[in-house]
């Protein structure tokens, strides 16, 4: 078996590097783990949703009223941001 002789510092400087590592695999699974509760709408469903056009999704989109995210060609929107809007934009009868 070869043994490979390394620096004190490059040693440490190795580890210190694949601790960071480790941190980002950890949050990055939980991010996954949390986004599994996370229901993801098309754009057909937000249109049909809030009763719009696509011409007219692509507008709030555009200016910033809805968030979304894009996926190489496809969108999509986040179910609770859909909820949150429609929420904000409530008009109560009395």
């Amino acid at each position: 078996m070869n043994c490979i002789l390394i620096e004190t510092s490059a040693y440490t400087d190795l580890q210190a590097h694949v601790q960071r590592l480790l941190e980002r695999v950890s949050a990055l699974e939980s991010l996954t783990q949390k986004s599994s509760s996370v229901r993801w709408l098309t754009t057909d469903d937000v249109c049909k949703a809030l009763s719009i056009t696509k011409r007219a999704l692509q507008y709030y989109r555009s200016c910033g009223i809805i968030p979304y995210t894009a996926i190489g060609n496809k969108v999509v929107f986040r179910e609770d941001d859909v909820r949150r809007l429609l929420e904000k934009n409530l008009i109560k009868t009395e």
